[in-house]
Parts: structure tokens; sequence; C-alpha cells
């Protein structure tokens, strides 16, 4: 049964890249910023196809909030109001996919939505937090929400950025079972935000 809804959810996963990627398709050539973003949320899917099985930590709670944080990002529509230039947005979405994509990289086939424990990343940008990966995304999401501010855009990422949070308690949770990771939280105190979160 877990493996069904593994693959449902890539399914699911796969059609809404597809989709979001038709959406945003006009706006690269006015925002050539944009491409590194769904590079950055479009890279998921591949590590997801490509992931190794670990010791999963699978409930239907941790299933939707880890789905509905991946899948939400996907949800953005280009238009509303621009509230900053290029030259502010570009910055911040290029900062973001690099950080994400550092992160995705050092875990490679580790990569999944629901919490696993795939072996304890502590270099790159694990050095600074706990979850670079989400620190990425959030960069990435208010260089394009300061492109494309909506009401919208802004309850998307309203919602990822809560299902995200909730997603870092599962996984904290679970990973703190492994005294290795223990040890890795005591020393890097940051979840998402150095020195905040």
């Amino acid at each position: 049964m877990a493996d069904l809804i593994r693959l449902a959810e890539r399914i699911a996963l796969i059609l809404m890249s597809g989709s979001v990627i038709w959406r945003l398709l006009p706006a690269l050539s006015f925002h050539p910023q944009i491409v590194l973003l769904l590079i950055s949320e479009l890279s998921a899917v591949f590590f997801l196809l490509i992931q190794r099985k670990g010791s999963w930590a699978t409930s239907a709670y941790t299933t939707a909030i880890a789905f509905g944080g991946t899948a939400a990002s996907l949800c953005v529509i280009p238009g509303g109001t621009t509230l900053a230039p290029d030259f502010v947005t570009a910055p911040l979405i290029t900062l973001g996919t690099a950080i994400a994509l550092a992160a995705k990289l050092s875990l490679r086939r580790s990569f999944g939505l629901v919490p696993a424990n795939r072996g304890v990343k502590v270099s790159g940008a694990y050095r600074f937090v706990r979850h670079p990966m989400y620190t990425g995304y959030v960069l990435n999401h208010i260089g394009f929400l300061m492109l494309f501010f909506s009401v919208w855009n802004l309850a998307v990422y309203v919602t990822c950025w809560v299902l995200l949070y909730l997603r870092v308690i599962e996984e904290e949770r679970f990973l703190l079972n492994d005294p290795q990771y223990v040890d890795y939280a005591n020393s890097v105190k940051s979840r998402i935000v150095p020195g905040l979160i």
C-alpha cells in the first residue's frame, strides 16, 4: 500500500509540474529568473523518481503535509502586482535556487517527501541550518511573490510555508531518534533561518 501511495504521489507531482511549466512559460521572456525557480521546484520531482528507500516515518498526516508542502508551491500563477523589479527578485530567486539545489545535490537519492532516515548530512549548507532546502524554497517563494504578488499567490505560499514548518517538526521528531542527528541538532541550532527559526 505504501508503494502505491508513493506511486500516486509521483504521478500527481509530475502532472502538477507539467501544469506549472505551462502556466509560467509565457512569463519567461519577461522574467528569465523564473527558469531558476522552475529548476529548483521541479528538481524535487526528479529526485523523488530516483530516491532510494530508507527508514520511513509514514502516516496519513506526514504523507499529507509532505505532499501538500511540495504540491502547494506548484500552484502559483504569473500575474498580479509587481512589488519589486527584477534586480531585486532575480538575486533572491538565484540564491534560493542555489541553496535548494545544493541541499538536494548533497542528498541526491536520499531526498524524499516523507520523513526518513537516509543518513545524516552535516556538510555544505547543512552546516548553517538543519533544513537548507526549505531555506532555499522560502527565498524563491519570496522572490516570486515580489514579482507576481496576488492574493492567490500569497495564499499558496503561506499554505506552503505552514506545511513546510509542520514537515520540519515531523522530520525532526523522526530524526531525533538517531543519536547522530541529536549531536548534529545540538551543534546546528537553526532549522530554516540562521539565528531565527
